[in-house]
């Protein structure tokens, strides 16, 4: 019998497949002046917000589990943005602790920079500015481009 080599082993360890989610109804999608007191990644959920991770939550839990295979596991990624780890806490109330093999915050996965303490008046120039100079490479000041998020997550 030989030994299994590198290639067959991290084929073996390969995920089935790769769900994206994106967190609930936050304070920021209600009004955007939000994030001119609170900082990007302090922004919480709504109770709606929380209502549909916990449905996201089934949802995916329904999907998973109607796999052929019975032996299914999850492993989640999380960005730090309060808001994230509070749609993955509701998510993971649908699945029992032994299905789940690890849980990792990763600040790669986190949203676009737009600066800090987005200013509504300021930010409207700014977006002006950002169509007239294209949106993919447009850098917000105190921020990032989308080509920045590119490569960060690109890695």
């Amino acid at each position: 019998m030989t030994e299994p080599n590198q290639e067959t082993m991290h084929h073996h360890h390969l995920p089935k497949r790769i769900i994206l989610v994106r967190h609930g109804e936050s304070q920021g999608n209600l009004d955007t002046a939000a994030y001119s007191t609170t900082p990007d990644n302090k922004i919480p959920l709504t109770p709606l917000g929380l209502a549909q991770a916990r449905q996201a939550g089934n949802h995916l839990h329904n999907i998973i589990s109607d796999d052929d295979s019975k032996n299914w596991m999850v492993y989640f990624y999380v960005s730090p943005y309060d808001r994230t780890r509070s749609t993955l806490r509701e998510i993971g109330r649908s699945f029992k602790r032994e299905r789940i093999i690890g849980v990792r915050e990763e600040c790669r996965v986190r949203e676009q920079d737009f600066g800090n303490f987005q200013v509504k008046e300021r930010m409207k120039v700014i977006k002006e500015s950002r169509e007239r100079f294209g949106r993919f490479f447009y850098r917000f000041p105190e921020g990032e481009s989308a080509a920045d998020v590119f490569d960060r997550v690109s890695i």
